[in-house]
């Protein structure tokens, strides 16, 4: 009897991920399937383009077992950050087999060897990525960079073109931060990499054949165009997806939170912005001074960005800035979350409940009981989370806040 684990934001969810997932599960034979997946904001620094009720049923339909949430301080953050949240939740059920990821690499052995440096940075390579990044590069250039020179063309990792098209590729860098941690923390999960197929998740040009980017996707729901999303999509994600912009609620853009992210960056003081998740070397300036000066988010981005400072990365402290994430916020995550669960799942968390030390959430209510302030606090960003996210939708009554206690788990 063995678990498998997938970490994911599924926005939305696309017959790549359904892809991704079957293969997994002939991979593996897992009986169980827990997925780990972002809240109502994700990773690229932006609003999921429907809410994560809904995107827990479409992971549900598609056949996971549990769905678990990340708490949004993980949710927003950098790669390396995202990882640690999800990984270490997954770790901390104590019953996971595997965690499969896609990724443009095939060979999981150099994947697991790359992994390895970054997990330990020897001291030389250390060295070499802080003289990269004294350079103005960004983190992610510079770690290529530094690792190319850290191994002085050693070709037990293959040639070096192929290791410069794995350290560039996006799905191919989440999956070195999950293995970093997976070594870090000593898990003895198993990693699984499955070849990804399709365009990359920001490519916004259609592939031949079932396949198009979730970004392609999102930008084709604006326009209702459900004949080419029927193409790309499982019928039940489709279904989902159409059902919540017939609603109102439905799609969810940065640009529905233009006044909010305005307002609050006016109103705080240069010391308040300088404690953001990300901002750092004088940066509080820059914004400062940018929002000001601008009338949109692209405009406030445009005016921000820099060499050093890249267009999601701003886009992510401009969240971290609405939604009150300073630099003291990141702690170890404090609870396990439930979104859904299938009748199988129900053994899961029963399964869950006897090994995980963490403390298990299904009714939100049910936080109060918890005393420890970092639980509390962690707690109240995910809350607060959803109720800044409801303010995109149409209709006034649904923007109430206090969905998190309204709403309970997602169960088919």
């Amino acid at each position: 009897m063995s678990y498998l684990g997938i970490i994911a934001e599924y926005n939305p969810l696309h017959n790549g991920h359904l892809y991704h997932f079957n293969t997994s599960l002939d991979i593996t034979q897992a009986k169980y399937s827990i997925c780990i997946m972002s809240g109502n904001f994700v990773q690229r620094g932006e609003p999921a383009v429907i809410d994560k009720w809904s995107r827990t049923l479409a992971a549900l339909k598609a056949g996971f077992d549990l769905v678990l949430e990340l708490p949004v301080i993980y949710c927003t953050q950098s790669a390396e950050i995202f990882a640690y949240g999800a990984v270490s939740i997954l770790n901390s059920l104590n019953i996971v087999d595997y965690l499969s990821f896609g990724s443009e690499c095939e060979d999981i052995d150099i994947l697991k060897k790359i992994a390895y440096v970054f997990a330990n940075e020897p001291e030389e390579y250390r060295d070499i990525l802080r003289q990269e990044m004294d350079a103005g590069n960004s983190f992610a250039s510079s770690r290529a960079n530094a690792f190319m020179k850290y191994i002085k063309g050693d070709f037990s990792y293959g040639d070096a073109d192929n290791i410069k098209s794995i350290l560039q590729s996006s799905n191919n860098i989440l999956a070195l931060e999950y293995l970093k941690w997976l070594i870090r923390l000593k898990s003895p999960i198993i990693p699984v990499s499955v070849k990804r197929i399709g365009p990359d998740y920001n490519d916004q040009n259609i592939q031949d054949g079932n396949f198009a980017s979730a970004l392609f996707l999102r930008e084709t729901a604006k326009n209702h165009d459900w004949e080419i999303l029927s193409h790309y999509m499982p019928p039940f994600s489709m279904d989902i997806l159409r059902q919540c912009i017939n609603s109102g609620k439905a799609p969810v853009t940065v640009d529905n939170f233009t006044s909010a992210i305005l307002c609050k960056l006016r109103q705080m003081p240069l010391h308040e912005i300088s404690s953001i998740i990300d901002v750092s070397e004088g940066l509080e300036y820059r914004i400062k001074k940018a929002a000001s000066q601008s009338g949109s988010i692209s405009e406030l981005i445009h005016n921000i960005k820099s060499k050093r400072y890249t267009e999601t990365r701003i886009k992510r402290i401009l969240l971290h800035s609405l939604l009150g994430m300073t630099k003291s916020s990141l702690t170890p995550p404090e609870y396990i979350r439930v979104l859904g669960f299938s009748e199988k799942g129900r053994q899961v968390i029963h399964k869950i409940k006897e090994s995980c030390v963490l403390p298990v959430i299904t009714n939100m209510s049910d936080y109060k009981e918890y005393k420890d302030e970092r639980f509390k606090k962690m707690v109240a960003m995910d809350i607060l989370a959803t109720d800044i996210y409801v303010t995109a939708y149409s209709k006034e009554q649904d923007r109430t806040g206090g969905c998190d206690f309204l709403k309970g788990p997602v169960m088919v």
